[in-house]
């Protein structure tokens, strides 16, 4: 962590300090990030009422054109009102690419990156360019210790062929891409970490369509999972029966931007193949938001959000027993985005959230609460640097 943070501040200095050579682009350096304030009620599960500053996300991007056709852009981002002393939020290198141009057909990006899938995912980090402040759920970064974000929505890639092809009023979108699977090694007592330890890769893809301000697409991607390996130790199964299991995300997306009106909705269907059919791991994500521009400055808009995840408990009570159950996550808000100038937008958000859980009528399981709601009122200031 000490490493990283040095690489920070060091790269912040060169581009704060250093002039091209000659004949040279210069290093550009700028950034976003949102702060804000909220407000929470209290629930039934004895969480909150609460009230809370945060620093929800900073995104410092450092890009270079190296050629001709050829480009550099690193994105470093900082979570939570970071802060390593305290072990506050996190610090991640989530892109560090080369991007070749050949035409608005064709280009490559060769690095770690952010693939394109469905709408949102590549332009999440846009904080002061978004009208949210808390994002539709599974975009939402500040939440990744709470929500497995990974397993909505691929979160990196390595290498990547997209672009349009135009058709008089249309465009034709396209986007390839390949990276590592989810099978990464986190402990540094198995040997490296950060590298796959299978030889499987993610590919994905999106195919869309673009007329005027409206946008629509699908997109798809499929790797394979050792995720379930500790459930066949679990219920003394073949470990084998749980490697390499197919992961299949599906998407859509529709977005329309006019000077009045703002629409935009998305689907996301995680399709597992999990080796034992009794149980069902699956998991649905869909949003859509609509709203009015009263001016240039200011769009109001309405939201709604819902997840529907399966999950498993695990109990060992003396006889091993496993439990399917269904968490539903329904989130209904509205707010607001004023830009103030065209660097500094002013937002304000509402929601109200309803999480139910579908438990089997088990008296090992009769003490868990299966539903509670509770409100949250943010406001933020968003910025551009």
């Amino acid at each position: 962590m000490q490493y990283l943070r040095t690489i920070l501040i060091a790269l912040v200095c060169c581009g704060s300090l250093l002039t091209a050579q000659p004949g040279e682009s210069p290093l550009r350096t700028f950034g976003y990030f949102q702060n804000q304030f909220e407000h929470v009620t209290g629930r039934e599960d004895g969480v909150g009422p609460y009230n809370s500053f945060l620093m929800q996300q900073l995104n410092l991007f450092f890009q270079k054109n190296l050629a001709r056709d050829w480009s550099a852009f690193v994105n470093f981002e900082l979570l939570n009102s970071y802060s390593s002393s305290r072990q506050w939020g996190g610090i991640n290198l989530e892109e560090a690419w080369v991007k070749y141009r050949s035409s608005k057909q064709f280009n490559l990006k060769i690095g770690l990156q952010i693939p394109l899938f469905n709408n949102l995912n590549a332009i999440k980090n846009r904080t002061p360019l978004l009208p949210y402040i808390v994002r539709p759920l599974v975009y939402e970064s500040s939440f990744n210790e709470d929500i497995p974000l990974e397993e909505y929505v691929p979160q990196q890639a390595f290498v990547q062929v997209y672009g349009f092809i135009p058709s008089g009023k249309i465009k034709i979108e396209h986007a390839v891409y390949l990276g590592n699977s989810p099978n990464i090694n986190n402990n540094s007592n198995y040997g490296q970490t950060g590298v796959d330890t299978t030889d499987n890769f993610l590919v994905g893809g999106r195919l869309g369509i673009r007329y005027d301000e409206l946008r629509a697409g699908i997109s798809g991607t499929y790797e394979k999972t050792n995720f379930f390996e500790t459930l066949g130790r679990f219920l003394q199964l073949p470990v084998s029966d749980f490697r390499d299991l197919p992961r299949y995300r599906l998407g859509s997306d529709l977005s329309f931007r006019s000077r009045k009106l703002f629409l935009e909705a998305e689907y996301i269907d995680v399709m597992y193949e999990e080796g034992l059919e009794a149980y069902e791991l699956d998991k649905t994500f869909y949003y859509g938001t609509m709203g009015w521009y009263f001016s240039e400055q200011l769009l109001v808009y309405g939201t709604y959000w819902d997840i529907h995840q399966n999950e498993v408990i695990i109990l060992d009570t003396g006889q091993r027993r496993l439990y399917n159950y269904r968490e539903i996550v329904q989130v209904a808000g509205a707010g607001f985005s004023y830009n103030l100038n065209d660097r500094i937008a002013l937002k304000g958000q509402y929601g109200y959230v309803d999480i139910q859980l579908e438990i089997p009528p088990a008296p090992e399981l009769s003490n868990i609460l299966d539903r509670f709601d509770y409100q949250v009122f943010t406001c933020a200031v968003s910025i551009i640097f």
